[in-house]
């Protein structure tokens, strides 16, 4: 099941927040040794201060084994203000119909029903629950940059969106920009190859008033 926790509700959702930063210092720091800012065992950076939407995947025990974090492309992105050579001519992506997902990552050892590996059932579900907030609020798209074996594993499920420009190498990481459609049937793709029924967001709070202050 996946939560949503606004930027500005952080305070309201300590337990959850810190096994969210946590686990992307235990992803992206110690397995895949990208070069991220720790603070005290957190992976965190800037654009968790632009008060971005949290998807957070649940287990049963009500903690998190699974997050990403979305940003609307009309403010500061990873995309944009990070990885702009990934992009063609360093155009910039920047659309109201548009967010940016990024620190897309999974327990890599259990998900959400115990399933291992990148595609478990909680990395499925914050997929799912991506394109159904973009189907709510009328985006077209939403961008992130992928290492290519992330990349890869997007392909092999189905939903590994455009390329907007060439690999290229950022630090030791080869990596890639791509846009993906939000669309009822990309949703469905989901659903049927996790064979995934019912609702998959927890907490649904209403996006109007994240969108104006975004």
């Amino acid at each position: 099941m996946i939560k949503m926790i606004h930027g500005h509700e952080r305070h309201l959702f300590p337990r959850e927040i810190d096994q969210m930063h946590r686990l992307r210092k235990r992803v992206f720091y110690d397995r895949m040794h990208w070069d991220v800012p720790i603070i005290n065992n957190w992976e965190i950076d800037g654009f968790d201060a632009m008060d971005p939407l949290y998807l957070l995947a649940m287990d049963d025990k009500n903690n998190v084994v699974g997050s990403s974090r979305v940003l609307p492309t009309t403010g500061f992105t990873m995309i944009n203000d990070i990885f702009s050579e990934l992009l063609p001519e360093q155009s910039p992506v920047y659309s109201p119909l548009i967010w940016e997902g990024s620190r897309f990552c999974v327990d890599s050892d259990v998900g959400a029903n115990g399933e291992r590996g990148a595609f478990s059932r909680a990395a499925l579900e914050m997929l799912i629950a991506g394109n159904e907030i973009g189907l709510e609020i009328g985006l077209t798209h939403t961008v992130a940059v992928f290492d290519l074996n992330m990349h890869r594993l997007m392909k092999r499920i189905g939903c590994a969106g455009d390329p907007l420009g060439p690999p290229r190498r950022i630090g030791h990481v080869m990596c890639i920009a791509v846009a993906i459609e939000i669309s009822k049937q990309g949703g469905e793709h989901l659903r049927y190859i996790g064979n995934i029924k019912g609702e998959v967001i927890e907490r649904r709070p209403k996006l109007q008033n994240w969108l104006m202050a975004a």
